[in-house]
């Protein structure tokens, strides 16, 4: 078996060099706003942001540090961006490395990747830095007592702390953060924006014979598999697009062995293969954009930390199910008062909420425009942060 897995390969190996590449790029460069994510769904949370800028402020560089290679490998080119490198390790020497050669004059940070040596370093430097997209909930590590590093660098390193809700505003302010204003979720935009754009993909087209099908995205193995293989084998009769979160070949066999149903794999896709009651997407980046084949979806990793973004199959006005960890996420509770979200314990309940929704038309529907209002009533974060942002 390697030493290293694939993915700690590229964190590795993507930052050897890496400052002598930023040296050469960025000599003579000025108005950098410095963006920071952890990987790609934080990047996706701040994106509507940084598009705006780009439109209204053409004067201003956007580079873009990753600590992850699920955000570097996948946004490297992305157009929105000039310039994207890892995020050099937060240690004394590379971080004086990073702000010589940078010389940013903002930093935007989304959501929740902090790093006490460069916000100090930002600090230090009076460079304007905004926390953008964030959501706190009492039990969250930062805020509590013993986290005393994080609770200072809230009060003393950011500029504005931007959260998507009240319940944060309130809870920052009760342990001394008085620098914050709710701005909403910008991902609200961005997934509008993208289940409004015209898109399909031939294979799946072929595969779904123009009839909606149930969707499971971002799903891990272990609790994820069961229960979407659960329900599928449950229901032959029926269709499943599972586009699971690992897609290596070890990943997609072991999904598929749990399978008592005919499956096809996306990348292997012949015409015979029209017929498969599953069909697992085995690539990356079509995600947001395949949940418009469904009528309903599942959204994975919720038995592990948090379910992945439920906003994206919401934006297509379907109802969303997800597992039952989800307590910083601040979407699922108010999803579930609306509604539009359901969360479930195990594949049982899955099962029956599955059938309550392919049973019944009528509450299929309800359930499927409150999702879409959800979204809709949440659009416009992008602009008010925006707004914050360049008012300094």
């Amino acid at each position: 078996m390697p030493i290293l897995s694939e993915k700690a390969r590229k964190f590795i190996s993507g930052r050897i060099g890496q400052f002598r590449r930023m040296k050469s790029e960025l000599e003579g460069v000025g108005n950098i706003i410095w963006v920071h994510s952890c990987s790609y769904g934080e990047f996706e949370e701040i994106r509507p942001v940084l598009e705006m800028i780009r439109r209204d402020y053409p004067d201003y560089k956007l580079l873009a540090t990753f600590f992850s290679p699920s955000g570097y490998e996948h946004l490297k080119d992305d157009p929105v961006l000039d310039y994207a490198y890892y995020l050099p390790l937060d240690f004394f020497w590379n971080r004086i490395r990073f702000f010589n050669i940078v010389r940013p004059v903002k930093c935007l940070v989304s959501i929740s990747d902090f790093w006490l040596g460069f916000l100090g370093g930002l600090r230090r430097r009076k460079i304007p830095t905004y926390l953008v997209s964030a959501c706190f909930v009492p039990w969250m590590s930062w805020v509590k007592p013993k986290a005393f590093p994080y609770r200072a660098a809230f009060r003393n390193c950011f500029t504005e702390i931007l959260v998507r809700d009240s319940n944060s505003r309130e809870l920052m302010e009760g342990i001394g953060v008085k620098h914050v204003t709710v701005t909403g979720d910008p991902r609200m935009d961005r997934v509008i924006a993208l289940s409004q754009t015209e898109w399909r993909d031939e294979t799946v087209d072929n595969w779904c014979g123009g009839k909606k099908v149930f969707v499971a995205g971002s799903t891990l193995q272990d609790e994820d598999s069961v229960v979407i293989c659960d329900l599928a084998n449950s229901h032959p009769d029926d269709k499943f697009l599972i586009i699971p979160h690992e897609i290596g070949k070890e990943d997609v066999e072991a999904l598929k062995s749990r399978l008592k149903v005919s499956c096809a794999v996306y990348s292997e896709f012949k015409p015979g293969d029209k017929n498969a009651n599953v069909l697992i997407v085995n690539t990356i980046g079509m995600l947001a954009k395949l949940y418009r084949y469904g009528f309903a979806a599942y959204v994975g990793s919720g038995f592990d930390c948090s379910p992945h973004s439920i906003l994206e199959p919401a934006s297509y006005g379907m109802p969303v199910s997800y597992g039952p960890l989800f307590g910083s996420y601040c979407h699922c509770q108010a999803m579930i008062d609306a509604g539009a979200g359901f969360s479930i314990g195990n594949s049982e309940e899955l099962a029956a909420w599955y059938d309550s929704m392919r049973n019944n038309p009528e509450k299929l529907k309800e359930s499927g425009e409150a999702a879409l209002r959800y979204c809709l009533d949440g659009s416009g974060a992008a602009g008010k942060i925006v707004a914050r942002i360049m008012a300094r």
